[in-house]
């Protein structure tokens, strides 16, 4: 019984030292959250003024270099620049032309199980895919997405979903009205349509 006893105040004890104290948490956060906030000020601060150095000194040094007439030096530079330039476009293009897909392939593939997995294999086909560097577009994409549902019909989810006959939910279809129904709603027009196909 003692032991019992004493297992029980331990596992109490324990216990109680196992709580925390939750508005102590919430003030470390909460200065956690300040530090990160200024220290993002301080890291944008500190890299507008090592971009506004950067372009001082790059103009100080063409300065320098145009008054010496430097012409190799200044060509290079202007080759560096417009080499970094056309990286930058070529990345832009890329992504661009990549987001273009992803949107291509999401609104065709709308039964996929997963999206990524349908643009990877399309991705695969560039046999069938032809890209346009200069305007950054992507053409054959359907043709390839054909290709691909129906080389990997693994992909989509091809199982008909019951109380969907064409395509519209059972409830939606309109059913067919018997002749009272119609006579009730419009007599005339039952009438009219008998006097037609009579004559």
């Amino acid at each position: 019984m003692e032991n019992q006893a004493q297992e029980a105040n331990q596992e109490a004890n324990a216990t109680e030292q196992k709580t925390v104290d939750v508005s102590e948490l919430a003030k470390k956060v909460e200065q956690l959250e300040a530090s990160n906030a200024r220290l993002l000020d301080q890291s944008k601060t500190w890299k507008d003024r090592y971009q506004s150095l950067q372009g001082t000194v790059e103009k100080e040094n063409e300065t320098k270099l145009t008054e010496s007439e430097n012409w190799k030096e200044l060509v290079e530079i202007e080759k560096n620049k417009r080499f970094d330039l056309e990286s930058k476009v070529k990345d832009l293009t890329t992504r661009s032309m990549q987001k273009d897909l992803q949107f291509k392939v999401a609104s065709l593939a709308k039964d996929a199980y997963n999206v990524d997995d349908v643009i990877t294999s399309i991705s695969q086909r560039k046999d069938l895919l032809s890209i346009d560097q200069e305007t950054g577009t992507i053409s054959g994409v359907e043709e390839a997405y054909n290709m691909v549902r129906s080389e990997k019909p693994y992909l989509f989810n091809t199982a008909k979903v019951s109380g969907m006959d064409t395509g519209r939910p059972t409830e939606m279809t309109p059913k067919e009205k018997t002749l009272d129904e119609q006579i009730s709603e419009d007599p005339n027009a039952i009438l009219a349509d008998a006097l037609k196909s009579f004559l």
